[in-house]
């Protein structure tokens, strides 16, 4: 009897002791992170703030590139230079394995002193297309687009939006998923001028959307009445219409105009 009393009391004595460990080990831990009048100190505080200040990376890498082709009256430098900073922040830059890659007419066109639009596909021949958004589109776009989709067996396998081209109507509607325009207005001698563009400011929120629905998709969008509601998505709050030709007044399934 006397044993097991002389064993319950050394182990009392150990569980104790332990305890008594554990307790000043805690102490002297939670001194060491507190400053005075028990504030708490960081010791590694200036770089968990420079940490925080570094922007967290919004796009992931990726083969696949949606190259937007700045044409005329969006091709000057400053727009370029702030509508890439807009889209890089976004969806990445093509550089750095980002989706987003980006042609300038007509100076990336230049063969000698002469422009030709129709080398389109030879500049995007080695590329992994996810889409292709033209901004003001000059001549002769159409027929680049036809070409390659001559070289993918008549159609392309990836999305063409077109805004606000100076193309041919009936060819970059053949050659795009869907076009988007300016409103227009025929004067009383007959002659049509483009309305105000109460929307410019909006363009660049106009190609991002563009942008955000090709990086979604996986094929091209289908020529029917949803367009109107996609592009509807992509306009925001702006105000669009069907476009209507102003010599047969037949209306487009996928062109559109901004009122």
């Amino acid at each position: 009897m006397r044993g097991a009393t002389k064993l319950f009391s050394r182990t009392g004595i150990l569980i104790l002791t332990i305890s008594a460990a554990f307790l000043i080990f805690s102490c002297q831990k939670d001194d060491s992170a507190a400053g005075t009048d028990g504030e708490i100190v960081l010791e590694n505080a200036a770089s968990l703030t420079e940490e925080l200040e570094i922007p967290s990376q919004m796009w992931h890498q990726t083969n696949k590139k949606i190259c937007v082709l700045y044409g005329y009256g969006y091709n000057d430098e400053d727009f370029i230079q702030n509508m890439n900073q807009r889209l890089y922040s976004r969806f990445g830059s093509a550089e750095e394995g980002g989706l987003i890659m980006n042609l300038r007419f007509p100076e990336d066109f230049k063969r000698g002193s002469k422009v030709f639009i129709t080398t389109l596909q030879d500049l995007l021949s080695n590329v992994d297309l996810q889409g292709l958004i033209l901004i003001g589109a000059p001549e002769g776009t159409h027929i680049a687009i036809a070409r390659m989709q001559d070289s993918w067996g008549g159609s392309l396998p990836f999305p063409v939006f077109a805004l606000f081209p100076q193309d041919d109507v009936l060819g970059i509607e053949d050659s795009s998923d869907f076009v988007l325009d300016k409103a227009q207005k025929a004067e009383i001698n007959g002659i049509i001028t483009e309305e105000e563009q109460s929307y410019v400011h909006e363009v660049p929120s106009i190609l991002e959307n563009c942008a955000s629905f090709i990086a979604c998709s996986d094929s091209p969008f289908e020529k029917n009445a949803k367009l109107y509601e996609i592009v509807r998505k992509i306009c925001r709050d702006l105000k669009i219409e069907r476009y209507s030709d102003p010599d047969t007044s037949l209306i487009s399934i996928n062109h559109f105009v901004l009122e």
